[in-house]
């Protein structure tokens, strides 16, 4: 795999058996940590060793390089790892102090389990409103642990969805539309969603749609690195995978 230097982008070739290491570039001096180029030796790694080093990792963005199908399994490798560090820490917690405790993840997973019963095909989604798409939206983010508030309405500057990490600090953006399956989102309408990505600071950027997306619109979509898609069908498919964690 060849990796480019995160400072001065020059360009390196990484072995297998040197990656999750810090290296340091030849030019710049420059210290980054070396990805890991077999996909099942990158899962199998960041299941298994210690909570810091794989933040410290993902962090130091050590998955660069990998497919979008690598990156997503690595995602969701990462989010059950959290929880569960999350978890750790609050019932230690609950126990110093001797108190019992329903962790914010528990909360999260009934509410999210008693929406989803109602709202479980495409059919149901495009029966929301522009408004209850937002927030159930919102709900699968809180479902991941994820502090998540819908703010859209005619001054949300774009941003339908606001979504935070335990700190405060905005991890991502989203913008909903709730279509039928006759409609499409442009490639405008993508464009437009990019400027707003760049004027929230956000790190992450979701698009989600109970329609379609046009050819050009997912052409624009490709050329925005930090932007993650769903259309209709892939939204049913991500609220199965979240249920299927949660489980």
């Amino acid at each position: 795999m060849h990796v480019r230097c995160t400072e001065c982008s020059a360009r390196y070739r990484v072995e297998d058996e040197h990656g999750g290491r810090w290296g340091k570039c030849s030019q710049c001096d420059a210290r980054f940590i070396l990805p890991i180029p077999d996909k099942q030796r990158l899962l199998s790694w960041a299941s298994s060793t210690p909570w810091r080093k794989l933040l410290r990792f993902i962090d130091n963005s050590g998955a660069r390089g990998h497919s979008r199908d690598t990156i997503d399994d690595l995602v969701r490798v990462f989010e059950i790892r959290r929880w569960a560090e999350e978890e750790r820490v609050r019932r230690e917690t609950a126990l110093a102090q001797n108190k019992p405790l329903l962790t914010q993840r528990e909360r999260n997973r009934y509410a999210f389990e008693k929406r989803l019963q109602r709202q479980r095909s495409l059919e149901d989604l495009q029966k929301l409103d522009p408004s209850e798409f937002e927030r159930f939206v919102a709900d699968l983010f809180k479902a991941q642990g994820y502090n998540a508030e819908a703010v859209g309405g005619c001054a949300d500057q774009g941003i339908d969805v606001r979504i935070s990490l335990s700190d405060g600090s905005l991890w991502g953006v989203a913008q909903c539309k709730r279509y039928d399956n006759q409609n499409r989102v442009s490639a405008s309408e993508i464009r437009d969603f990019g400027g707003a990505f760049m004027l929230s600071g956000a790190e992450n950027g979701f698009f989600f749609t109970t329609g379609r997306l046009t050819r050009h619109a997912k052409r624009t979509a490709k050329g925005f690195r930090w932007l993650t898609t769903y259309n209709g069908p892939q939204l049913v498919d991500y609220i199965e995978k979240i249920n299927k964690m949660l489980e």
